[in-house]
């Protein structure tokens, strides 16, 4: 391996997951459950395998994604397809009046972009589980910097998504990385400095 891709916490050999399939493990958005509340109804729009909404409050979770992976049944693009989302989000029993709380782990490469389209969707909350890296770059700082991104919950621990929703690698070992996550939360109306708090 290269030193560069070990630097950046990725193994070359094995290449980039199609459709950037990189799920979030359970423990990562348990400890965020410990702190943080999820105002219902929510949406999960990279909802990949269901691995963020089965620990959510499914019945008032609505959940869909770019790629049919199993779990909601439903694919739509959240940054292209906006008019449909909007259509479903209203005539869904669960979200008839809109959603509080947007809560995904998008494409590191959208980051972004989610955030910006999540935030003109959600009435209450946008939670991103992203890289630590993504505080860095002057365009999303810029964007940060006049949003109203409240906390940055970083591990104590580090957390590894999953490779294609897998738990483990190619040799049945836990996945292992130098990349650092963190779960950023916005919460509308808030005017403050965010706060960086360590779960």
């Amino acid at each position: 391996m290269k030193e560069g891709g070990k630097l950046a916490g990725g193994n070359p050999a094995r290449g980039r997951v199609e459709n950037d399939f990189y799920a979030t493990p359970p423990e990562a958005t348990e400890a965020l459950l410990r702190v943080e509340d999820i105002i219902y109804p929510a949406l999960e729009p990279a909802c990949g395998a269901g691995h963020i909404s089965k620990l959510l409050d499914e019945k008032q979770t609505f959940s869909f994604d770019l790629i049919d992976r199993g779990y909601s049944g439903m694919t739509m693009d959240f940054l292209q397809d906006f008019q449909d989302v909007m259509a479903n989000i209203v005539f869904d029993t669960r979200t008839r009046n809109g959603v509080n709380t947007i809560i995904t782990n998008p494409p590191f490469n959208l980051f972004q972009e989610f955030a910006e389209r999540a935030l003109e969707i959600a009435g209450k909350k946008v939670i991103l589980f992203g890289k630590i890296q993504a505080l860095e770059g002057q365009k999303r700082a810029t964007f940060m910097e006049n949003s109203p991104l409240k906390t940055v919950y970083v591990f104590k621990k580090r957390i590894n998504p999953m490779r294609n929703g897998s738990p483990v690698d190619e040799n049945e070992k836990p996945w292992a990385s130098t990349m650092a996550f963190a779960w950023y939360v916005w919460e509308k109306g808030y005017n403050g400095e965010p706060v960086i708090r360590w779960i």
